[in-house]
C-alpha cells in the first residue's frame, strides 16, 4: 500500500476508476484550454474598449477646456458598448463553468453570473451619474466666477 505525505496509508485506485481520473484531467485540460481563449479574446477585446474609453476622455476633456462644461452625451457610445461586451464575456465565462458545474456549486456559479451582471450595470450607472455631477458643478463653479466678475 502507498502512504501520502500525511502519512495515511493510502488504497492503490482501481484501473476504473484511474481511467475516470484520466477522462476528467484530459476534460478538465481542454476546458482549460478553451477558458484561456476567452481570456485572450476578453484582453483583446478589453484593450479596445480601453482605447475607447481613452478617446471619451479626451473629447470630455477638450469640451471642458473649450466650453466649461461636461456633456455626458460624450460617454454614451463608449459606455454602451463596454456594457454590451462586458455582458457577452460574462456569458461566455458562464458557459465555461457550466462545462465544469456540479451540484456543489451551481448555485455559486449563478450567483457570481448575477453579481457580474448587476455589477456591470452599476458600474456604467455610476459613470453616468458621475459625468452628470461634474458638469452641474462645473456650471455652478462657472456661475459663481461670473457672478463675483459682475459684482
Amino acid at each position: 500500500m502507498a502512504t501520502s505525505k500525511a502519512g495515511k496509508k493510502q488504497q492503490p485506485r482501481p484501473r476504473a476508476a484511474q481511467g475516470d481520473a484520466d477522462a476528467r484531467s484530459a476534460r478538465i485540460k481542454e476546458i482549460s484550454k478553451s477558458s484561456s481563449q476567452i481570456v485572450k479574446d476578453a484582453a483583446v477585446l478589453l484593450d479596445e474598449e480601453i482605447a475607447s474609453g481613452i478617446v471619451a476622455a479626451k473629447q470630455v476633456q477638450q469640451r471642458f477646456q473649450k466650453e466649461r462644461r461636461i456633456d455626458p452625451g460624450d460617454f454614451k457610445d463608449a459606455l454602451t458598448r463596454f456594457q454590451g461586451d462586458a455582458h457577452d464575456a460574462v456569458n461566455l465565462l458562464n458557459d465555461q463553468f457550466a462545462q465544469l458545474r456540479s451540484d456543489e456549486n451551481a448555485e455559486l456559479v449563478k450567483r457570481f453570473t448575477n453579481n457580474a451582471h448587476s455589477l456591470l450595470d452599476l458600474v456604467v450607472e455610476l459613470v453616468n451619474t458621475s459625468a452628470e455631477i461634474a458638469d452641474q458643478l462645473a456650471k455652478s463653479n462657472l456661475q459663481r466666477k461670473q457672478g463675483k466678475g459682475n459684482g
